[in-house]
């Protein structure tokens, strides 16, 4: 529970520490006192979002800090645990909002996000403020009070899960339908190029040898004279190169066996005659194989022609080519995956429906079980608080046949009707429901729905608006006994409900060195005596105020 709350240079706050203890606690004060910025300051500090104007004028900062009491088994201490903040029986938090716009947040001395300060905040405490009691009138808020009051958090889930799961394959169909038919519109054409260049039939190194080739065919004439007149210079009858090397290698190899000191240049001369007789050799034989080809040369040119508008037409050379034409055969055979992974996933998408849609069913037959239930308990309720003769039904509405309303929360949706006259027919709450009667079941629902094992304070700002006399008196009891159960503050301006307190702290604004400020102070029996008879009779407090706010503190002490 919350244990104590410090406020510094918040709204008109410019120092407050407020302790409080179990049970109902009330805050009173005069109108525009400042009741409601305790509330605000909470609101603050488990999450909400803060802003410049927040801070007390002439100050740079606002700092909120409080101590929440934490039980053995509380859930916060594994939310703590899985956030690897120390896990202690006192929990520390704390908020800064700076004039700069700037927000620091602190869970046991730990910087925390505000996103996580939030999720923390949702697990201490619930707020209901002074409007709360309007979201009755939203579908979606009824459908909420009616699975929380039959406990259906598990196959909430589950159905939250399977809707995910079943969008998904949903999307990723419709993804690949739409691939699937941009591709069919590009298949013919890919299946050109792809025979196009099949046809051609690339070779990976064709276009260099082509192209010697084509340079060779094109100079025979030249190349036969070329190596005629070097035939002539090696080996003819004038200038018998071959044989002149040959006769001086004789003339040195004899010299040599008279000083071996010619052996190297014997062995050069010798080598050199091979080399020799072997290039004429090869001049021959090339000599007898080169002869004019027209027909090859012409043949040439078009498959480099025919290479050459590819290149042009593709924007790349033939290694380019090449890996255009595995592109080619690599699109057309995803083409064909492609009819295969949309089948699987129409198949997934049918298996995720028909999963999403057995769990919907399972919550919807759980929700039927549970409305009228809901319904009468808050009738038993209602009735104690000035609606005697009111009647409530909880009318769902299921959708399994149309896929449109379906939602994360199933196809079902939930109307709360109301009639608060005998012999009048119900209607929907949002048409026939005043302010006042908003609130008593909005009261009551809270009551019947609160839990003290999940969340162990409830804050209360004004709820009790619109209502008084006897209803009041009830309502006071009512927090009363909620306070039994879990720790209640309720912010109120009824002195029935004021006097069921079991602690009372007092909202005063004060005027201090030309500033207007707020301070809270804790009341004793004869000062909440005081306040309450204040609250009965305003300025002028008789004898008969004074002692019906005696008897209104006697009564709820009793």
């Amino acid at each position: 529970m919350l244990l104590n709350l410090q406020v510094r240079d918040f709204a008109l706050i410019d120092a407050v520490s407020v302790d409080f203890a179990a049970g109902l606690t009330v805050l009173t004060g005069e109108t525009g006192a400042g009741k409601s910025i305790l509330v605000d300051a909470i609101a603050l500090l488990l999450g909400d979002k803060g802003h410049a104007e927040d801070i007390r004028h002439g100050a740079e900062q606002a700092e909120i800090s409080a101590e929440y009491g934490l039980g053995p088994e509380h859930p916060a201490r594994q939310w703590l645990r899985g956030q690897e903040i120390e896990d202690e029986d006192v929990c520390l938090l704390r908020r800064i909002i700076q004039r700069n716009g700037r927000s620091r947040a602190f869970i046991n001395g730990r910087s925390v996000t505000n996103g996580q300060l939030k999720e923390f905040g949702e697990i201490l405490v619930e707020l209901l403020g002074q409007h709360a009691h309007q979201s009755l009138l939203q579908p979606e808020r009824q459908l909420f009070l009616l699975d929380r009051f039959a406990g259906l958090e598990t196959i909430l889930s589950t159905v939250a899960d399977r809707y995910r799961q079943w969008r998904q394959a949903a999307q990723r169909c419709a993804a690949l339908q739409e691939q699937q038919g941009r591709q069919h519109e590009q298949e013919d054409w890919q299946r050109f190029l792809l025979a196009e260049l099949e046809a051609a039939d690339l070779q990976a190194d064709e276009w260099e040898d082509l192209r010697a080739e084509e340079q060779r065919l094109g100079a025979v004439d030249k190349l036969r004279e070329n190596i005629l007149t070097a035939l002539a210079r090696l080996d003819g009858e004038d200038t018998a190169a071959g044989r002149s090397l040959a006769e001086a290698q004789r003339h040195v190899s004899a010299a040599r066996a008279h000083d071996p000191r010619l052996a190297e240049c014997d062995e050069l001369l010798n080598s050199a005659l091979i080399q020799t007789e072997e290039a004429i050799t090869g001049l021959r034989a090339y000599a007898t194989d080169l002869e004019a080809d027209p027909e090859r040369l012409e043949s040439i040119a078009q498959r480099l022609q025919l290479l050459q508008d590819l290149q042009r037409k593709h924007h790349c050379d033939i290694a380019g080519l090449l890996a255009k034409l595995t592109a080619l055969r690599q699109e057309l055979l995803a083409s064909e995956d492609l009819d295969a992974m949309r089948s699987a996933a129409e198949h997934e998408l049918a298996q995720a429906r028909a999963a999403y849609v057995e769990g919907c069913a399972a919550l919807s037959g759980a929700r039927q079980q549970q409305q009228d239930a809901l319904a009468q308990a808050v009738v038993a309720q209602i009735q104690q608080l000035g609606m005697p003769h009111a009647a409530i039904e909880l009318r769902l509405n299921s959708h399994p046949e149309t896929e449109k309303p379906w939602r994360d929360t199933g196809w079902d949706q939930v109307e709360i009707w109301i009639t608060a006259n005998p012999g009048h027919p119900a209607q929907p709450l949002a048409k026939v429901a005043s302010g006042g009667e908003l609130s008593r079941i909005g009261l009551a629902l809270q009551v019947i729905l609160a839990a003290p094992e999940r969340i162990d304070t409830l804050i209360f700002d004004e709820v009790d608006v619109g209502i008084g006399g006897a209803v009041a008196e009830r309502v006071g009891r009512l927090l009363r006994r909620l306070g039994m159960r879990q720790q209640v503050l309720c912010v109120t301006h009824l002195a029935q409900v004021a006097a069921q307190g079991h602690q009372h702290l007092r909202v005063e604004k004060q005027v201090m060195n030309g500033q207007t400020l707020s301070a809270v102070r804790a009341l004793n029996h004869t000062e909440r005596q005081q306040e309450i008879a204040r609250m009965l009779g305003g300025i002028e407090i008789s004898d008969a105020v004074t002692q019906a706010a005696a008897a209104l503190l006697a009564g709820a002490e009793s």
